[in-house]
């Protein structure tokens, strides 16, 4: 027993090195495959995948596809799996490379329904604006860290909000867009609370998405009253990159305006859907109305 034991992991040593050895160069590891649905194996769209603390990773297209490229140094480390309604899953990278099946299978969470209570209480009358309103094209930063949409996919980037009273809810977000070349751009946007001055769960347990077509730039405004995302205290509303579409053969370009505050790191950024978050010493042009 203890020889076939040896036998095996002997087996499995020869073949993770023969895997990395293929490595050759440092970007040619592939990792691709399907995400679907335990169960009723349906394709699940827009789930995000990357190399936990990472920022190498992607999202899935529409039909629960997805690829991207990791190096030699990521074999070991671990694949993290995640969208809303679904349990997190982790897997070690070997393990995918070495498995000759690649679908992933994501399990629904189970969620305990929160008690309702109907009053007749009044309609939400008073209501503040935070963020940054006024805009300057004197100092941009792009959204796009290479020269293609998509290494962009699964990319977010958000401001630190701060509410005046409890159970505020939010009624609409703004981003200004002061460049873009894109056909059409599709958003999630993600409310996030804060755990050690960073971006840590998810408030809301729905998806919410938007989009900008025509080359639009300017001012985008999401109504999220019909979500009834409460918030408490600080909180963090993160623009994360979906998908896309170009006409042209050519390098994106997608510009934000900001104010530079390097002692107010505000600003929130992960190039990888399972990427560590970074701060920045940058506002925004971004903005919230709460409703009290």
């Amino acid at each position: 027993m203890k020889m076939k034991t040896l036998l095996i992991f002997i087996l499995f040593l020869t073949i993770t090195r023969s895997v990395v050895a293929q490595a050759s160069t440092p970007e040619n590891i592939v990792l691709d495959g399907k995400i679907v649905e335990k169960g009723t194996h349906l394709p699940l769209a827009y789930v995000n995948i990357g190399v936990l603390n990472k920022p190498k990773g992607t999202v899935t297209d529409t039909t629960g596809y997805f690829s991207f490229t990791i190096n030699r140094q990521d074999f070991f480390d671990t694949l993290q799996v995640s969208i809303i309604g679904y349990n997190t899953l982790r897997i070690p990278v070997s393990h995918f490379l070495l498995s000759s099946n690649k679908q992933i299978e994501l399990t629904v969470r189970i969620q305990q329904l929160a008690e309702v209570t109907v009053t007749n209480s009044p309609v939400r009358a008073d209501s503040a604006i935070i963020g940054r309103q006024a805009v300057s094209k004197l100092v941009q930063i792009s959204v796009h860290h290479k020269t293609s949409a998509d290494e962009t996919i699964g990319s977010e980037m958000g401001m630190r909000y701060k509410t005046g009273r409890k159970n505020a809810i939010l009624k609409n977000f703004n981003f200004y867009v002061s460049a873009n070349n894109f056909n059409y751009i599709k958003f999630r946007i993600n409310v996030y609370s804060l755990k050690k001055d960073v971006p840590n769960s998810l408030i809301y347990d729905k998806q919410v998405f938007a989009a900008i077509e025509n080359f639009k730039i300017g001012w985008t405004k999401i109504d999220l009253k019909k979500y009834n995302i409460k918030v408490d205290g600080e909180f963090v509303v993160a623009i994360q990159w979906i998908e896309s579409r170009m006409d042209k053969k050519e390098n994106p370009v997608t510009l934000l305006p900001v104010a530079v505050t390097p002692f107010s790191k505000n600003c929130y950024v992960r190039i990888a859907s399972q990427d560590q978050w970074k701060r920045m010493g940058v506002n925004l042009g971004n903005f919230v109305t709460i409703a009290y």
